[in-house]
Parts: structure tokens; C-alpha cells; sequence
């Protein structure tokens, strides 16, 4: 009996590529450069694609590091993103929210 079991998984063939793909922890820098870039990038529209192109990450790996990471999804850490720096430049005085190119601006 135990021999048929052996047998069985023998002819199972090789475990799934899925346990063989690195841990998530090796993609940790392609997320903050991805971060980074994302803060830098705020007033442009971003999709999926601009985020797999910038990381060099496919659409599945990129959720799952923001997910792991972040504790949400990528479209959602975006748009917390915005409404934070929305709501820091409504703090501002007026004459700091221009985008002139004053010192005082570009000090800020």
C-alpha cells in the first residue's frame, strides 16, 4: 500500500512553478523606487500599466508587495496618496499654493 502511494506521487511530476518563484522580500526595493517614483509622478494619471512598466514588475507581483507591504492595494495607497498632498497644500497660505517660480515656492 505504501508503495502505491510513492508510486502515486512520483507520477505527480515536478511541484507547481508557483512554490519555486521568489519571496516577495527580494521585490522590497523595486516597491520603494515604485513608491518613490508614484509621489514624484502624483499629478499624472497612473494606471497598471505605468506601474509595471516603471517597477519592471508584472501586474500580480506589484499587488502583492503593496498589499504585503502597504496593507492595501496600489490603486488605493495612489489615491490616499493624493488626498494627503491635496490636503497639505490646502494647509499652505495662498501665496506658498502658486506655482510660481518664487524662492519661497521653490524653498517649500
Amino acid at each position: 500500500m505504501k508503495t502505491q502511494a510513492v508510486e502515486k506521487n512520483k507520477s505527480l511530476g515536478p511541484k507547481p512553478l508557483v512554490n519555486r518563484l521568489p519571496p516577495l522580500s527580494v521585490h522590497k526595493n523595486e516597491l520603494e523606487n515604485l513608491c518613490q517614483w508614484i509621489d514624484e509622478h502624483l499629478s499624472q494619471p497612473i494606471g497598471w500599466q505605468e506601474l509595471m512598466a516603471q517597477s519592471h514588475l508584472d501586474h500580480q507581483t506589484i499587488h502583492a508587495l503593496f498589499f504585503k507591504y502597504e496593507s492595501t492595494t496600489p490603486m488605493t495607497w495612489i489615491r490616499r496618496r493624493r488626498e494627503a498632498k491635496a490636503i497639505t497644500k490646502a494647509a499652505l497660505p495662498m501665496h506658498l499654493q502658486s506655482h510660481s517660480a518664487s524662492p519661497i515656492a521653490q524653498a517649500v
